[in-house]
């Protein structure tokens, strides 16, 4: 019997103009081919609209790109919520834990676990919809370390 993931939304951030900000974007289909069942979702940041994503659902996987300018590129990093280490603000919109607790002020039903994934991408962003060479040569495997990770979390 094949195992299914309905009671997962996987949600990659990054705007899918800017090359490897959109790694989050890139992250989240090859997840959903991981994890089948699981809702797959692309936005540009956090927003409003991811209490409409996530709604209904028990667990979220939040990807998107970082630049720490120290890690190498591909490097994955899973943050805690809430913790450091997350925007506390933004001028393009709310935070991430801002989002979340708003959901659960509205009594929505909200994912019970979340986990929250950065890739490194590097300091130079060009434009463009694929990947950088750099990134993607290492993409899959940062894919790989996820899905792992992902099923020893949940």
């Amino acid at each position: 019997m094949t195992e299914t993931w309905e009671s997962l939304v996987i949600v990659g951030m990054g705007n899918p103009l800017l090359s490897d900000d959109g790694v989050g974007r890139h992250a989240a289909r090859a997840l959903g081919n991981a994890f089948p069942g699981a809702a797959v979702h692309a936005i540009p940041m956090v927003e409003m609209e991811l209490l409409d994503l996530i709604a209904g659902y028990d667990r979220l996987c939040l990807v998107d790109a970082m630049t720490t300018g120290t890690a190498p590129v591909g490097k994955v990093s899973r943050f805690p919520l809430p913790g450091p280490g997350l925007h506390s603000c933004s001028s393009h919109g709310p935070d991430l834990q801002s989002v979340l607790s708003l959901g659960h002020y509205l009594n929505l039903n909200i994912p019970r676990i979340v986990l929250v994934y950065g890739i490194e991408i590097g300091t130079e962003i060009p434009y463009g919809e694929d990947l950088t060479p750099l990134l993607k040569g290492c993409f899959k495997t940062a894919v790989q370390k996820i899905a792992a990770d992902i099923r020893a979390s949940l």
